[in-house]
């Protein structure tokens, strides 16, 4: 049977990428809708084999349009797509025959695609490029220029006990920490995403980088929390907790001194002493803090939070944020080894901590947690109006690169 245009509902839409190997969060419908509230229009389609007796869809796209300020004309971007076997020309051809039929109606001047496909793939580069594509440079700085970054940091958690004997010591250790610090984890519901953004704000005040609006998240959490395929989480300091774990640190400093007591004095034994001292005088000083804070009636301040999204097997963690306080407490690494938990006990194999391409202090997290460092196959373009493309394509370049 000869690969023709389908159509399909969103439910089968979403449901086909969900289930594909190289599908992706940002080619579902509800990625498209959230879209909208950042100024993008958005439509499907899709290709397939369909007689009277059956219908087998082979490839799916979602594209997503930008107006161009002035001028009558979009841009197109599949992002993360299209979604198919790159090895079956027939359907590469069909749907991209109807993506661009798509958008010369939205008078669309460049298609610009960035596949979830990883480099490695025999298939898809040389597939694009046949068809006239051409692959984006990075360049100097590919966060400036391309739309999503190439390289990314992925953990397999399909086997959550065989990661938690691979985490270096040190993440173990901070996880330890954390908890016993009198930390709680909470998956919370859509009350709570202003915890969640007073956070970010916080966050991106620090670090120096914009953020999305209030309404883009609660909007993200509609849009996703009906199949269950977000999690918004936050971790909070438990006073009550706390001063349990301040005593338990203060009782078991106080059992280290009295064992060196009994050994002979020595410059090592002295620097040991007064450190088991310094922590005896912290803990007593956070006992009181704490105390303070369950007298007052506090349930403790939000000290982390993030926006972890699902699709189909794969989980990508897609935001995070953190308090400026009790930094020294590790409220992450909690956060991001219960969701694994979670994510894992639910059948997601794969946890995106997203781009290379970030701030270090940020690179050097994600490489706490055993992530493999994967390649997608990269960003391509194709002009669809000749000149007026490649006008639009050097004004853009100029914008990002400012």
């Amino acid at each position: 049977m000869t690969v023709q245009a389908l159509d399909l509902s969103d439910t089968e839409h979403d449901a086909f990428v969900r289930d594909h190997p190289n599908g992706h969060l940002m080619q579902t419908t509800a990625w498209g809708r959230e879209k909208e509230h950042t100024g993008w229009s958005w439509r499907t389609v899709a290709v397939g084999r369909e007689s009277e007796e059956a219908r087998e869809v082979t490839g799916v796209a979602l594209l997503l349009f930008r107006r161009l300020p002035v001028l009558p004309f979009a841009l197109c971007y599949l992002p993360r797509g299209p979604v198919l076997d790159w090895s079956d020309e027939e359907t590469l051809d069909a749907l991209l025959d109807e993506v661009r039929r798509v958008a010369a109606e939205h008078r669309g001047v460049t298609l610009r695609i960035d596949p979830a496909v990883r480099a490695s793939d025999p298939c898809c580069r040389d597939a694009l490029e046949r068809r006239g594509f051409a692959r984006t440079d990075p360049g100097e700085d590919a966060a400036r220029t391309l739309a999503q970054p190439a390289l990314r940091m992925v953990t397999d958690i399909s086997d959550i006990e065989a990661l938690h004997q691979a985490l270096p010591q040190g993440t173990r250790w901070s996880i330890r920490k954390s908890a016993r610090s009198g930390l709680v984890y909470e998956s919370v519901g859509r009350e709570k995403i202003p915890a969640f953004y007073e956070l970010m704000r916080a966050t991106g005040e620090r670090d120096g980088f914009g953020i999305r609006s209030l309404e883009y998240f609660t909007t993200l959490y509609d849009l996703l929390s009906p199949t269950g395929d977000i999690t918004v989480s936050l971790v909070r300091l438990d006073p009550a907790q706390a001063v349990e774990g301040a005593r338990a640190t203060k009782a078991e400093s106080h059992k280290q001194l009295a064992a060196l007591e009994k050994k002979p004095d020595s410059d090592k034994r002295a620097r040991q002493k007064e450190s088991l001292t310094q922590s005896i005088a912290n803990a007593d000083e956070l006992i009181d803090t704490y105390e303070a804070m369950v007298e007052a009636g506090s349930e403790g301040p939000y000290l982390a939070g993030s926006v972890f999204a699902t699709n189909g097997t794969r989980g990508s963690y897609l935001y995070a944020a953190s308090s400026n306080e009790h930094r020294n407490l590790r409220p992450n690494y909690l956060m991001v080894w219960q969701l694994m938990q979670d994510a894992s006990a639910r059948g997601v194999r794969t946890f995106d901590f997203g781009g290379i391409d970030a701030s270090e202090g940020l690179e050097e997290f994600k490489r706490q947690w055993e992530p493999e460092r994967v390649e997608y196959v990269g960003e391509f373009t194709q002009r669809l109006r000749g000149a007026t493309g490649w006008l639009v394509e050097r004004a853009v370049s100029l914008y990002k690169r400012r």
